[in-house]
């Protein structure tokens, strides 16, 4: 046996992330078949490699990734004609039962499809397998799995290159994370009142050009096939998607989303937390610094990453709405950092149901009005409407209502009338390096000046 498992498979090597519908369909050709075990094996030089399985692989010695030398198995001969696709019982089958891959498998019967690409070029095979002989297989199982091939080949057709690119986005942000995260600017957010300061800053990431975290081409969307990328406005760093979805997604949105469908979503995050808290210490005294994070990142990682940040001058911002659900470990999260001193913001409430129910769910000690609704304010009664209902919601639950997003005289004038306590956005100051915006004055705590412009 031993001997047939070295002549039979290679080394493991990588492969995608399984993909859900191609898994779905093949557990129902497993069923439908009545087999142990179903594989996708995709053709690679001399060896044929599993991307995809359903069933008990242990119990064949297969895994995801494991690949099979082609001599070794029935695949040349099946593809050739030379040997059928359905073999019921392979110890009666004498060209089949001596092939080393059946020993070292302990197969009893497969059935076989190839499958192709669609542009007709070959990309491997379809198998199903059993431990014991199977007498009830007819020729129309062959069929049967030669229709599912047949579905499998429009998803199979993007994975090379889905794979290639996916590996060199899992590159490119490790090299970003190894090197102590994303660049880090400040926009200052100021007290709104007449004669108001800067109080305090939020940090902001950013990101080599989106094209040079994998070539991507222009007008390519490579992160498709990942269902944390989605689009919107300004999107604050570190993590979280957009809040509004009125817009385009910015490069560090992409940067973002492009590392949460490699998996490195929370890691980039916390890379970007590590490098703002590491400038609290730069901030004059007074101001508080807030960062963001998805709920995906409120763990118990977060706790240890803030414990030696003086908790009254942390601001911490959930940035998503879809995921932060009552008795959630998140929850739990937010009540412990909480507990320590650090305040809770809410991120874009207002931009939609999702928002007003986190509203409720978060009960914040901040919360910030959606740049969707300061856009054009001066301008749209509507907008000044919600605006002002926001506002009593919070007075009503101790909170403080900031507004993003600034951009004209005008707006700043009406958020001012409606009672907005604070503002942010480039009509006030836009974001900056700490050094810079230090230099340049607009830190109202330190020189004394008002920020917030007549």
């Amino acid at each position: 046996m031993a001997r047939n498992r070295k002549a039979t498979f290679g080394p493991v090597l990588p492969v995608p992330e399984q993909d859900r519908a191609i898994s779905d369909l093949l557990e129902a050709v497993r069923h439908r078949l009545g087999m142990d075990l179903v594989w996708l094996a995709r053709a690679e030089g001399e060896l044929m490699v599993i991307e995809a399985l359903d069933g008990d692989g242990e119990s064949f010695g297969v895994r995801l990734g494991a690949s099979m030398y082609h001599a070794a198995t029935a695949y040349p001969r099946v593809i050739s004609g030379e040997l059928p696709a359905l073999v019921r019982d392979v110890r009666g089958h004498d060209a089949v039962r001596h092939l080393p891959a059946v020993g070292a498998l302990r197969s009893g019967a497969y059935v076989s499809a190839t499958v192709f690409e669609r542009d007709g070029a070959f990309y491997g095979v379809l198998t199903a397998v059993a431990h014991e002989p199977c007498p009830d297989l007819q020729e129309r199982d062959v069929r049967f799995l030669r229709l599912a091939a047949e579905m499998i080949a429009d998803s199979i057709s993007d994975l090379p290159r889905m794979w290639e690119r996916r590996r060199a986005y899992w590159d490119r942000i490790n090299a970003v994370i190894d090197a102590g995260g994303p660049d880090m600017v400040y926009q200052p957010i100021a007290d709104l009142r007449p004669g108001g300061r800067v109080v305090g800053v939020e940090a902001l990431a950013r990101f080599p050009p989106y094209a040079d975290l994998a070539g991507v081409r222009p007008g390519e969307d490579p992160t498709r096939f990942a269902a944390a990328a989605q689009a919107g406005g300004d999107r604050a760093a570190p993590g979280g998607s957009c809040g509004s979805g009125n817009g385009a997604q910015t490069e560090t949105e992409r940067w973002f989303a492009c590392a949460a469908a490699v998996g490195l979503g929370v890691e980039l995050e916390f890379a970007a937390v590590r490098a703002a808290l590491a400038e609290l210490g730069r901030l004059p005294p007074g101001l508080f610094l807030s960062v963001n994070v998805s709920p995906d990142s409120v763990r118990p990682g977060l706790v240890d990453l803030i414990r030696e940040v003086e908790p009254s001058r942390l601001l911490l911002e959930i940035t998503e709405h879809n995921q932060l659900e009552a008795e959630s470990e998140a929850l739990q999260v937010i009540g412990e950092v909480r507990a320590r001193g650090v305040r809770i913001g809410a991120d874009d409430v207002g931009s939609g149901y999702a928002g007003l129910a986190q509203f409720l769910v978060l009960r914040p000690d901040l919360v910030k009005m959606d740049r969707f609704l300061t856009h054009g304010i001066d301008a749209d009664p509507a907008r000044q409407v919600i605006a002002r209902a926001l506002i009593q919601v919070a007075d009503e639950i101790g909170a403080t209502m900031l507004a993003e997003g600034i951009e004209t005289r005008e707006e700043l004038a009406t958020v001012r009338a409606a009672r907005v306590r604070l503002g942010q956005g480039n009509y006030i100051a836009p974001p900056d390096r700490l050094s810079s915006a230090r230099k340049a004055g607009p830190w109202g705590a330190q020189t004394g000046g008002s920020v917030a412009r007549k």
